[in-house]
């Protein structure tokens, strides 16, 4: 009866591989893991299509998305595409579906993305990722933020055995300004960034100016001193770099105060192949595996070809490389789920940060406003949060409503986590 059949394919197509049921268990405990902290930090989970039409993708991808895309027909004759990461598809989803008024927005999501792998024997065309985009706001903090919980999962996961590479887009076009290159020239040198041929891009650079190339080579070097760099960028002289430079600091300084410093390095030669970054851009790396463990950055002008002209900052990790990397790790189980906003009068967001986090190892989601501009009452219901925490501008009381019963108590900050503990028990 089966004697015309053809015998099966034994391999799967290259790039692809199945996953057996140990390492599939472990992998599902790194993705609870991960997700505890999104949701310590209000971060709520979204699913989007595996498929989404080739003009919207290479709308975010941007040049040679051909070369980056899996592609294929529809019935109806649509070209549609297999996403390539979960940042476009939510910077649709957010132009077209999100109102002003429902931001800022957290998401965050597990999902496995799909790209070409090119010439290389065994590259991965398939991408099991769990990242966040925070939607809305352009303040710093959001960019502090994202970086607070990339450290916190890696802690839990490779036990600190990891490194942040810290770079901006923003700054790196400056320094192209400076070095007066035109738009071919700016897009080799991007190019041999990606790739790291620094070779090529001194070889290029030397034809025209070779002090200034000398400069912008010791400036795309990884490095553990921000002073260092800064002392370099000032033998540019240029301003508009020197300005770009203080948003990078800025960020930098709030992580060394919060102890955290030795867990980055400054690195202006990131660059991604994704074209939609526009400021601060990251790596993650560990010294267990010779690969990226995830990626991030901001991108402020991606939702606006969506609909919703709004900033967004966000980052990806690689499960796989996650689970390839951890050799011990300190995962927990998540038990409590009560959730408050909080919002301080108080701009001093180091002491709002390390109070939030106080909060969050008693399991109290925290999701923290930095910019107060609605009705915070009815914008914690919207995100149902238990209750709303309002702090006064000398961190000396704060206002708590509890969005459950409409009642509301003014009591001193120490005393907020005894209080929603009395207040979840009955």
């Amino acid at each position: 009866m089966f004697e015309n059949y053809k015998k099966l394919d034994e391999k799967l197509p290259s790039g692809f591989r199945d996953i057996f049921p140990v390492e599939a268990e472990e992998r599902n405990n790194i993705r609870y893991s991960i997700k505890k902290e999104f949701q310590l930090w209000g971060y709520g989970e979204i699913k989007t299509p595996v498929v989404e039409f080739t003009k919207n993708i290479s709308a975010g991808v941007g040049k040679n998305w051909e070369d980056k895309l899996i592609n294929f027909f529809d019935t109806d004759g649509s070209l549609v595409s297999l996403r390539t990461d979960m940042t476009v598809p939510i910077a649709r989803f957010s132009g077209m579906r999100i109102k002003k008024n429902q931001l800022p927005a957290r998401f965050c999501y597990f999902a496995n993305s799909f790209r070409r792998s090119g010439a290389q024997k065994g590259a991965k065309r398939e991408y099991n990722q769990a990242g966040l985009e925070l939607i809305g706001s352009n303040s710093y903090m959001c960019d502090v933020e994202t970086l607070l919980i990339i450290i916190n999962i890696l802690n839990k996961l490779v036990a600190g055995n990891f490194i942040i590479g810290l770079g901006d887009v923003s700054l790196t076009e400056e320094l192209y300004a400076w070095l007066d290159l035109n738009s071919p020239g700016k897009e080799y040198i991007k190019y041999n960034l990606i790739k790291k041929n620094y070779v090529s891009i001194k070889e290029y650079l030397d034809k025209t100016d070779c002090k200034r190339a000398e400069i912008f080579l010791n400036l795309i070097k990884p490095e553990k001193n921000i002073e260092r760099i800064e002392e370099i960028l000032r033998d540019t002289g240029n301003i508009k770099v020197l300005q770009r430079f203080n948003f990078l600091k800025t960020i930098y300084e709030i992580l060394k105060e919060l102890n955290y410093s030795k867990h980055f390095i400054i690195d202006l030669g990131i660059l991604r192949d994704f074209e939609y970054y526009t400021g601060l851009i990251f790596e993650a790396y560990s010294s267990n595996i010779n690969s990226i463990l995830g990626s991030g950055g901001r991108y402020d002008k991606l939702i606006k070809k969506f609909g919703l002209d709004v900033p967004a900052t966000g980052f990806a990790l690689d499960i796989d490389m996650l689970h390839m990397s951890m050799k011990e790790s300190k995962l927990q189980i998540f038990k409590n789920k009560v959730k408050i906003m909080l919002y301080s009068e108080n701009e001093n967001y180091l002491k709002l940060l390390k109070f939030a986090e106080n909060l969050r190892k008693e399991n109290i989601i925290v999701e923290q406003i930095f910019e107060k501009d609605k009705n915070l009452n009815s914008f914690a219901k919207d995100n149902r949060c238990d209750f709303l925490g309002v702090i006064d501008r000398k961190f000396e009381m704060i206002i708590v409503d509890n969005l459950k019963n409409d009642k509301n108590i003014t009591i001193k900050p120490e005393e907020l986590i005894k209080y929603i503990k009395n207040e979840t028990n009955t």
